[in-house]
């Protein structure tokens, strides 16, 4: 059951800092400079005077470029409202008890049969590595030594 943030008191929100995540503000600091960068520069070949204006408003909006006067919403809300859209890690029941019992020993079996494989496998590279050394080490053991 989910609640609209309406719904809870300001004063029971948890508050966030009002600090836009590092990540996002590279992305859109990328973002901005694939629009304005080739922008100016076929402004400046078309109309140079309204290029070089043009480069100078992205010169002078550039350290912030989608910096907004309104409020945003905080990291925990937005948080609330993707909660729902992000599907769980864990399985749904599919509303019969023992065909839930039966997929669970199935996919225990299974991941179990996956760690036992890729211990195989590590096995199997381990002992081609052993092989292909001692053979090196023989084929190197056989060759006539210079004398110096």
């Amino acid at each position: 059951m989910t609640f609209a943030t309406t719904d809870v008191p300001r004063a029971h929100r948890r508050t966030a800092s009002k600090q836009t995540p590092t990540s996002v503000q590279i992305l859109s600091m990328l973002l901005f400079a694939v629009f304005a960068v080739p922008t100016a520069i076929v402004m400046i070949n078309v109309f140079w005077p309204a290029g070089f204006a043009l480069a100078l408003v992205f010169a002078i909006y550039w350290p912030r470029p989608f910096e907004t006067k309104t409020k945003g919403l905080d990291a925990t809300e937005v948080e609330e409202m993707v909660k729902d859209l992000v599907p769980s890690q864990e399985p749904r029941s599919s509303g019969n008890a023992s065909f839930d019992a039966y997929r669970s020993d199935v996919i225990e079996r299974l991941e179990a049969e996956q760690v036992n494989f890729e211990a195989f496998l590590e096995r199997l590279r381990d002992a081609k590595d052993k092989t292909e050394f001692d053979q090196f080490m023989d084929d190197r053991a056989a060759m006539p030594r210079d004398a110096n």
